[in-house]
């Protein structure tokens, strides 16, 4: 959520310096802001795509937090119920079930064992005991 955030004041920050940095031309001497004008509506352009994506952001943040008043809590970017097993590594998170263990392997990819398995640290695999 906070990476959302993050984004949003970055992308307003880009929009502001952009349109300042494309104002370089002298309007007055003849033909000095014809690639200026290309560029202020290219800018002007991705202006409104990132207006857009901003939008849907900022939908899907209120739609996060509004989930995040319910029951359960975030693993990372997954929604876990309450009571579940959050297992996970500095790229995403899995939920397992209450009683799942959480499995890793040297390449950092999370297998979920079952209860009753258990994990085999060199490979990061489950097996049944």
């Amino acid at each position: 959520m906070v990476q959302v955030i993050r984004f949003l004041a970055l992308a307003a920050l880009f929009v502001s310096i952009g349109a300042q940095v494309a104002l370089t031309c002298d309007p007055a001497t003849p033909g000095s802001c014809d690639g200026e004008e290309s560029a202020l509506v290219q800018q002007s352009l991705r202006s409104t795509a990132m207006n857009s994506e901003i939008a849907g952001l900022k939908d899907r943040l209120a739609k996060l937090e509004a989930a995040s008043n319910s029951d359960g809590f975030f693993c990372r970017a997954a929604w876990c119920a309450n009571k579940a097993v959050c297992c996970e590594n500095h790229a995403y998170g899995l939920c397992g079930s209450p009683g799942t263990t959480c499995c890793y392997a040297p390449s950092g990819i999370i297998n979920l064992c079952a209860p009753g398995s258990e994990c085999n640290k060199h490979s990061g695999h489950c097996h049944a005991k």
